[in-house]
C-alpha cells in the first residue's frame, strides 16, 4: 500500500502551538529538525538569541531565511526596519543541515549592516589523509574547507545573481558587511588576526577520534548589548572542528550543544546555564528506515557515536546544573514521537524544566 502523502498534516495539526513570550531577551527555535532528509513539519536546525534589538543566529539549516521573517527578525534593514537585526552568526559545524540556508541569508536578505560569522576553520585530517579507493574524497586539493572558503565559494556560485543586482539595480555588494572568523587549532593553517585558535594537540588521522578536554574559550567578547559568546570543541568525528556555543546575556545564559555525542567539554561550557539546547536522537526509531540502505551498518555506527541518545541527554543537563533543557535537532524529527513523548523519554534523568522544541518556539531568557 502506498504511503498517505497527506499524513503529515495530521501530525502538524496535533502538535502544540509554538510558545510565545513578551520578553525582549529570548531564545527562538527557528528550526528543530536534524538531518538533511526532507521534512514536512519542521524546518532545518537553526536558532536565534534575541537581546533587545539584536539577534544572534546559531546555525542556518533549511528554511531559516523564511523562519527569520516569521519570527519578526531580519538580517537587513533594507526592506523595512522595526525588527531585531542579526549581528552575528555562529556555525557549529559544516554538515549540510547546519549551513544549507546560509547563502540565503546573504543573497536573499542582502545584509546592510555588519554581521560577524564564526565557524570552523579547515578540517585537515582525516579528510586530507583519507585513502579509500572505493569511496575516495572529492575535491582532493581542498576536501574540507573552513567557513571562510565555504562562504567565498557560495558567493562565487551565485555571481550571476550578485552581478545582475549590481548592474540592473545599482545595488552595493553585501560582501563588505560580512566579517568571517574561523575557529580551529593553533598551527594548522595560516590564521588571520581575527581567527580564534585553540592551543591543543589532537591526533585525528582515524575517522573516529576522540576530542580531548579543552576549557571554554571566548570567540566574541562582550559587545554593546552585553552579550559574550564562548565556545568549546565537541564530539562529532570525523567532522572537525565541531563546536558548541554559549551566550551570556544581561538576562541569562543559553548554550547550544550543536551535534555531539556525550561530551565532558559541553558539560563544562554549560555549567550553571539557564537554558541548554541539546540535540537528541532515537536510534531505535531509525532502524526500520535505514535497514534498506546498502551502507546501513556504517551509517548506524556513525550515528551512534556522533550523536546523543535520549537516554543520556537528561544526565548531561543534570551534570551541568542547567535550569531548562530544550530538546532540538530531533532525529527523527517527525513520524516518530510527539513533543510530549520526547520529553517523557528524557525526564528520568533531569528534574528541571524540559521543553521539546517546536519550530518558532519563543523562550524567555531569565535567571
Amino acid at each position: 500500500m502506498a504511503p498517505d502523502r497527506h499524513a503529515w498534516q495530521a501530525e502538524l495539526t496535533a502538535r502544540r502551538a509554538p510558545r510565545r513570550t513578551d520578553a525582549s531577551d529570548r531564545l527562538v527555535l527557528l528550526g528543530t529538525a536534524g538531518g538533511s532528509n526532507p521534512k514536512a513539519t519542521r524546518c532545518g536546525y537553526s536558532n536565534a538569541v534575541v537581546v533587545g534589538n539584536a539577534a544572534y543566529l546559531v546555525d542556518c539549516g533549511e528554511g531559516v531565511h523564511t523562519q527569520l521573517f516569521r519570527a519578526g527578525l531580519s538580517a537587513t534593514s533594507r526592506f523595512g526596519g522595526g525588527r531585531p537585526l542579526v549581528e552575528a552568526i555562529c556555525i557549529t559545524h559544516l554538515h549540510a543541515d547546519h549551513v544549507m540556508d546560509l547563502v540565503n541569508i546573504f543573497q536573499g536578505s542582502w545584509p546592510s549592516s555588519l554581521i560577524d560569522v564564526f565557524g570552523p576553520g579547515p578540517a585537515g585530517p582525516p579528510f586530507t589523509t583519507h585513502a579509500d579507493p572505493v569511496h575516495p574524497a572529492r575535491f582532493a586539493d581542498e576536501p574540507a574547507p573552513g567557513i571562510r572558503r565555504l562562504i567565498e565559494l557560495l558567493d562565487r556560485a551565485f555571481a550571476t545573481n550578485s552581478n545582475a543586482r549590481a548592474i540592473a539595480e545599482r545595488r552595493a555588494s553585501f560582501a563588505d558587511h560580512v566579517r568571517v572568523h574561523e575557529i580551529g587549532l593553533a598551527g594548522e593553517w595560516s590564521s588571520r588576526p581575527d581567527d580564534v585558535l585553540v592551543d591543543l594537540a589532537l591526533d585525528r588521522i582515524a575517522p573516529d577520534f576522540d576530542v580531548p578536554a579543552v576549557a571554554p574559550f571566548v570567540v566574541r567578547p562582550q559587545d554593546a548589548n552585553g552579550v559574550t559568546i564562548t565556545a568549546t570543541l565537541v564530539q562529532h568525528a570525523p567532522v572537525f572542528p565541531a563546536l558548541a556555543y554559549r551566550f551570556d546575556t544581561p538576562s541569562g545564559s543559553v548554550v547550544f550543544s550543536g551535534d555531539t555525542g556525550p561530551c565532558d567539554n559541553l558539560v563544562q561550557l554549560a555549567l550553571g546555564a539557564d537554558v541548554l539546547v541539546h540535540e537528541v536522537i532515537d536510534l531505535d526509531a531509525l532502524v526500520g528506515r535505514m535497514r534498506s540502505l546498502p551502507n546501513y551498518e556504517s551509517v548506524y555506527r556513525q550515528l551512534s557515536r556522533s550523536h546523543t541518545p535520549y537516554g543520556e541527554v537528561g544526565a548531561i543537563a543534570t551534570r551541568a546544573g542547567v535550569r531548562t533543557l530544550v530538546l532540538s535537532h530531533l532525529v527523527p524529527g517527525e513520524d516518530s514521537h510527539t513533543p510530549e513523548e520526547w520529553e517523557a523519554l528524557v525526564r528520568p534523568d533531569f528534574a528541571g524544566e524540559i521543553v521539546c522544541g517546536v519550530d518558532l518556539d519563543e523562550i524567555a531568557i531569565a535567571r
